[in-house]
């Protein structure tokens, strides 16, 4: 039986590099995506003794506020390339009915700043920083 993280998934597998070749790299330009392949940033960031912390639960486990019995349904969806007449909610010769159909239901963010390269969305959607 092997341990687990908070979300039940079983931890990733102990990196195969030293911390000393690690530093090299991130000296020489080694990005962030490399340590995220590497398995150095993961989901698991959050150990059970920093929610017990956070949570005040001695056993470690995160407790959802009383309001919600489980957890919302969240679709997050990342695009890559996409210019803002590329949908049909926004007045495209593109036709998307899914999209629409979700747009019309849903939360729309229509007020945002991106970086050019989508590194730093990728870091920060994987990391949750």
């Amino acid at each position: 039986d092997s341990p687990q993280n908070l979300a039940g998934m079983p931890p990733l597998p102990s990196p195969f590099l030293s911390p000393s070749t690690m530093a090299v790299y991130s000296l020489t330009g080694f990005s962030l995506v490399s340590l995220l392949s590497f398995g150095y940033l993961s989901w698991d960031w959050m150990k059970p003794d920093l929610v017990a912390k956070v949570s005040g639960d001695p056993a470690g486990k995160p407790r959802l506020p009383p309001a919600f019995s489980r957890p919302p349904h969240i679709i997050f969806i990342l695009t890559d390339d996409q210019g803002y007449h590329d949908v049909g909610y926004h007045g495209s010769d593109i036709q998307t009915p899914t999209l629409d159909r979700l747009a019309a239901e849903g939360v729309k963010l229509e007020n945002y700043y991106i970086q050019p390269i989508c590194t730093p969305s990728r870091s920060q959607l994987i990391t949750g920083r």
